[in-house]
């Protein structure tokens, strides 16, 4: 998994969503490489999903407190800090607010206070392409099309705060879909595989919004590559970028492309449901990461996803 792939320059991390599928991914490369990181894991965390990165993490549980995070991170204090953790809903119900904007706004700042009073001077933060949805290539204007996305952007104001103020080198790391082996979300692939085996036609939405999407390995090379170039000095300072794909496809390009590279047909009732409120059909293209770019092809990444 390792090889031909970004070799870490730092030597110690913390991790937090690190049961989540890209955070547990980031674990794993990490340990791979030498470096054990350490995963703040919140005491309401599901043990069968805690038992996933055991393996791969030393595993600090504890709650969102400030002072308890900063006295768990002092001794001593890790080099990067990869900020993954976040609460996800595509479309809110008012239940959902307090849930949004505490794990995605409240932890994000208890994070930053944490890691800066306990030395940590470099920190990356899963952000998502959706903060600028709707904007023309390459406008940074924050325009967040669901509430998630606006806890996510507010995350990153507080994370300018910290820059400012607590002289913390940080960059983030906007995200579009992702995919991968070991994905257990309730994604467009997940539900195509598990239509084909189940022998059930999909009734889907017209299928023309256009998406990056990206193999949790090259998203991993990326956080990687970022805090590299934050370590040696080649990122000072606050940054923002993105993890694109090559080109954006739609959606009913993906299940053909999918389909082709399994062998796997299934039945698609395109149109057969309305997009869902805040849709985006063309993504915001941000400024990439210099020096990154995915390595695998989508029709190899989803051969190795066959039922």
């Amino acid at each position: 998994m390792t090889q031909d792939r970004p070799s870490p320059t730092f030597n110690s991390a913390l991790v937090t969503g690190a049961t989540g599928f890209i955070g547990r991914r980031l674990c794993e490369r990490l340990n791979a490489c030498g470096i054990r990181p350490l995963a703040l894991i919140r005491t309401s965390t599901d043990r069968n999903r805690l038992a996933a990165v055991e393996a791969f993490a030393d595993i600090r549980t504890i709650d969102a407190d400030p002072e308890a995070l900063a006295t768990a991170l002092s001794s001593p204090a890790p080099e990067v800090t990869f900020h993954l953790a976040a609460r996800y809903v595509a479309t809110h119900e008012p239940h959902d607010i307090a849930d949004l904007v505490s794990d995605n706004v409240g932890l994000t700042a208890s994070i930053c206070e944490a890691v800066t009073a306990a030395g940590c001077r470099n920190l990356i933060y899963a952000g998502t392409a959706w903060q600028n949805a709707g904007n023309d290539p390459g406008d940074p204007t924050p325009n967040p099309n669901t509430l998630y996305a606006a806890t996510k952007q507010a995350g990153d104001e507080i994370i300018d705060y910290y820059a400012r103020k607590r002289d913390l080198n940080s960059v983030t790391l906007k995200i579009y879909d992702s995919y991968g082996p070991g994905d257990t979300r309730r994604k467009f692939l997940t539900v195509l595989a598990e239509t084909f085996t189940a022998g059930r036609t999909l009734e889907a939405s017209p299928g023309d919004q256009r998406l990056h999407i990206v193999h949790v390995d090259d998203l991993v090379d990326g956080f990687v590559h970022a805090a590299n170039l934050m370590v040696t000095g080649k990122l000072p300072g606050r940054h923002s970028h993105t993890l694109p794909s090559p080109d954006a496809i739609s959606l009913r390009e993906l299940a053909d492309t999918w389909m082709a590279a399994t062998g796997n047909d299934v039945d698609i009732a395109w149109g057969a449901t309305a997009h869902r409120p805040g849709e985006v059909m063309v993504p915001w293209e941000g400024d990439p990461l210099p020096g990154w770019a995915p390595r695998i092809l989508l029709r190899d990444g989803l051969r190795d996803l066959q039922v």
